[in-house]
Parts: structure tokens; C-alpha cells; sequence
């Protein structure tokens, strides 16, 4: 049914905040003990691990044919709930039938007490850091023309001027009110009846669609020019939101005096020469991408394994084995 090799994909969304909490855990209490193995537990308060987790559909299940599953390295560790597994699964099916894995940032909780008769009890729990089942993918594909450098995720910063551009944004509003897409920056310069700024220009797909504030501009400018030295085009995050009435964009980004030395030194990703492939992936038919790493259990590539054809290499991750970390271009076939 499903493909027997399926590569990671980490799941958009993410907010470094575990809230989502998994249900069964009492029956799995072997699996999440031995995610501890190595840490000592505390009675008082518990003990918590930051993890990765697999989201598994199921609909071959018994007990539910809508149960979603989650994986750890140990093994299953519990469930979504029965409301929330009907909502996730879709999304989750489709993309494990298109041979991805979803992988999301997981916190496990655990905590060892003494019971009336004396004896050591072990207690725990996990929560996952999962968006809402529309915000778990991009809408569009990485940048195409020419080399790009994917800015690190960070704070919010608001796009203006985007009422100008609505026809830009309309192919990527979703009924949800909102959708995470890439953006491109470009630097500009605005002439004043007095003066020049130099601003940042925001483009979805090449189109533009707004730009930033003399003062978000200021604090993106030198990454934005540190790329395009090296004829390499900065990158995010961005979150479209509104209706065909009223549209804004939102760039979730780091400024450039947050950003780490290894994203300096990271290799921007190439543009690939192949025509992608196209999978049955649930989002409109438009381009999509997709960014895959490393599953707990795949500290290596498999042996034999090789990249596909139109896949280029994800520079967030310059430390991962060569040939290992890739974007995948692919298209989606509506259904």
C-alpha cells in the first residue's frame, strides 16, 4: 500500500512549543521509559526530553480506521486522538503514499514514584509540536531561478503594501484563511522627493507582493546583500492570510545579527536541471516543496540509496552526511 522506503519530512508549523498532547500513553509506558535509558529521573517535577517523532496514518486499524499513530525510536509511543486523527490523517496518508514520512519535534515527560506497597511506578507522557493539518506543508516550490539561501526561521515580521498585489496573492489564499508558502528578498531602492531608501522587496513565485519597513529592511539588508554577493538569492518562510477582498503576508525570519555562523558558511542550493517528478500531494495543483531530514533510526543514507532525479541540496543542514539532506521539487495532480 504504502512505499517500502519513504524519506522524512519535517512538518511546517512548527513553534518550538510541545502543546499537542498524545492519548495512550498507559499502553506504551515500556516504549517511553526507554526513551530515559540514559537520563536519570527525578520523582519531583518529572524529567523531559526534547525528541522526534513519527506521525504513522492508520487506516487499516481495527479499532479506528482514522487512528494516526506516533513513532519514536523505541516504537509507538500513542496516538492522536480519535477527533484529531480524523482531521490529521488525509493530509498525513497522502503524503506517506507519496513515499514521505511526516516528522515532527516532540516533548516526552517521564517521572518514577513509589506506590502504597512501595514499589517504583513509572509515569509518562509525550506532546507534539503540530501545527493545524492546513499549515503542515508549503503551497509553492523553493525559489527556481538561480541559486537560494534559506534565512533561518525566527520572528514575525509584517509585509506591507500588499493590497497593490492581490492578484500575486490570490492563487495562494486557502480556505483556512491562511498558508505557509516561500518568499524571496530582494533589495531596492525608493526614490523620495528628498531622498533614498534602500528597502527590501518581498516576491512569491517572482511575483511582487509587497516590501518591508525602512526599519525590517535595515535588519535584513545585510543578509540580503551578504547572498547576492555570491549571486545566491535569500529565502523564507511566509504565511499568506485573508480573502480575495483583503490579503497580507507575514516573513518568518531571523534578522541578520541573529543569524548562527553556520548558516553563513552553508552552500546555497542549486537549481535542479531535471524536470521534477509529480506525486499526489493534498494541495492545489500548483508547485510544491518539500524539505526532507534525517529520521532517528536513518543515522546514515541507506545503502544503495541516491537522490532522485530534480532534487537539489537543503543548505539549512550543511553538517548532514554529503548527498543526504535535499529539497524536493514536486508537483501536485489533483485528484
Amino acid at each position: 500500500m504504502f512505499p517500502p522506503v519513504a524519506e522524512a519530512f519535517e512538518l511546517w508549523g512548527q513553534r518550538g512549543r510541545a502543546y499537542f498532547e498524545v492519548v495512550g500513553e498507559s499502553f506504551y509506558e515500556k516504549q517511553i521509559k526507554a526513551l530515559f535509558k540514559d537520563t536519570k529521573l527525578r520523582a519531583d517535577g518529572g524529567t523531559e526530553l526534547a525528541i522526534v517523532v513519527e506521525l504513522r496514518p492508520d487506516p487499516l486499524n481495527r479499532y479506528d480506521p482514522h487512528a494516526v499513530g506516533v513513532w519514536g525510536t523505541t516504537g509507538q509511543l500513542g496516538s492522536l486522538s480519535r477527533d484529531e486523527a480524523k482531521k490529521y490523517q488525509p493530509v498525513l496518508l497522502q503524503l506517506v503514499k507519496a513515499g514521505y514520512t511526516p516528522v515532527v519535534g516532540a516533548r516526552a515527560y517521564g517521572s518514577e514514584y513509589e506506590d502504597y506497597d512501595g514499589r517504583k511506578k513509572f509515569r509518562g507522557g509525550v506532546w507534539l509540536d503540530l501545527a493545524e493539518p492546513h499549515m503542515l506543508f508549503p503551497l509553492n516550490a523553493p525559489p527556481r531561478d538561480g541559486a537560494h539561501q534559506v534565512l533561518p526561521l525566527g520572528a514575525a515580521i509584517q509585509v506591507t503594501g500588499e493590497d497593490k498585489h492581490l492578484d500575486a496573492l490570490i492563487p495562494h489564499l486557502r480556505p483556512e484563511g491562511e498558508g505557509w508558502v516561500h518568499a524571496t528578498l530582494h533589495p531596492i531602492t525608493e526614490q523620495t522627493a528628498r531622498s533614498t531608501k534602500d528597502l527590501v522587496e518581498v516576491r512569491i513565485d517572482g511575483h511582487r507582493v509587497g516590501q518591508l519597513t525602512p526599519k525590517m529592511s535595515g535588519d535584513l539588508l545585510p543578509a540580503i546583500t551578504h547572498l547576492a554577493a555570491s549571486g545566491t538569492t535569500a529565502a523564507t518562510r511566509a504565511v499568506v492570510k485573508g480573502n480575495r477582498l483583503k490579503a497580507e503576508v507575514v516573513l518568518y525570519v531571523q534578522r541578520a545579527h541573529e543569524l548562527p555562523a553556520s548558516w553563513l558558511d552553508a552552500r546555497p542550493a542549486a537549481v535542479a536541471v531535471a524536470a521534477p517528478p509529480r506525486a499526489h500531494v493534498p494541495v492545489p495543483p500548483r508547485p510544491t516543496g518539500l524539505r526532507f531530514v534525517v529520521p532517528p533510526e536513518w543515522p546514515q543514507p541507506p545503502a544503495g540509496w541516491e537522490p532522485q532525479t530534480g532534487w537539489q541540496t537543503d543548505p539549512a543542514w550543511p553538517a548532514a552526511p554529503a548527498g543526504w539532506q535535499y529539497w524536493q521539487l514536486t508537483w501536485s495532480q489533483a485528484e
